[in-house]
């Protein structure tokens, strides 16, 4: 029985990103162009996308990174990082069952967040047709920061909850604020990330990883023309 209930929880889900999945191209007018110093990737894999930045970048703007040991620790010596937020027991691979991932969906139990470093850029490993480069004003850099830096869940004394990685070659995971859940996933977080980065990304009822990374898509290829067109030809 339990198991016929999370195949019509799917199936609603299947029909209610149908019927939002008529995506609006973002406003030309609100891309940002001018003084965009920092690029961002943003990064989808199935059901789930990321954020990937430059550690340095995070580094100087961050106020919880010089608090946080532990986050110090995941950090030191890399020189990008991937964030994304997700269900606490599917996403750190506690449980990768039907069941956990239908459970996610309607009662999870607590969200986490996923800190993933790298030495060298890891573009060769990510898939091209999976990512994009956005390009960000340092003031949308803070905000984006400060955004990431928020989604950490804390205890009364002001630590990280660290969670443990059931996989290899995960990163570290920690406790996040926010509830997941159908209308709250890790699309909706990272379409907001990216709204704190200064990009006219829509969050609302854009559930999926694909309708996210298509505005995013858009966005980085509007960003490529134009700035292509005010560099000089040799």
């Amino acid at each position: 029985m339990m198991k016929n209930f999370g195949y019509k929880w799917l199936l609603s889900l299947f029909v209610l990103t149908s019927l939002v999945g008529c995506i609006t191209s973002p406003n030309p007018k609100k891309i940002p162009l001018a003084h965009t110093d920092h690029t961002i990737h943003f990064i989808y894999r199935e059901w789930h996308t990321s954020i990937l930045l430059d550690v340095e970048a995070y580094a100087r703007h961050s106020k919880l990174l010089p608090r946080s040991a532990l986050l110090q620790a995941q950090l030191q010596q890399k020189k990008y990082m991937r964030i994304g937020w997700g269900d606490g027991n599917y996403f750190t691979g506690k449980n990768k069952t039907f069941g956990a991932a239908t459970k996610a969906l309607i009662a999870s139990d607590y969200s986490a967040i996923q800190v993933l470093g790298y030495v060298q850029d890891p573009f060769a490993s990510i898939p091209a047709e999976t990512r994009v480069p956005l390009k960000i004003t340092d003031k949308s850099m803070r905000r984006l920061v400060r955004y990431l830096d928020q989604s950490f869940l804390r205890n009364q004394q002001k630590e990280l909850i660290e969670l443990p990685a059931y996989a290899e070659n995960t990163g570290a995971f920690f406790q996040a604020k926010g509830h997941y859940s159908l209308l709250s996933n890790c699309n909706t977080w990272s379409s907001r990330a990216l709204q704190f980065a200064g990009l006219p990304i829509r969050s609302r009822l854009h559930l999926t990883a694909q309708s996210v990374f298509e505005q995013a898509r858009d966005i980085s290829h509007y960003q490529q023309q134009k700035l292509a067109m005010l560099i000089p030809e040799e």
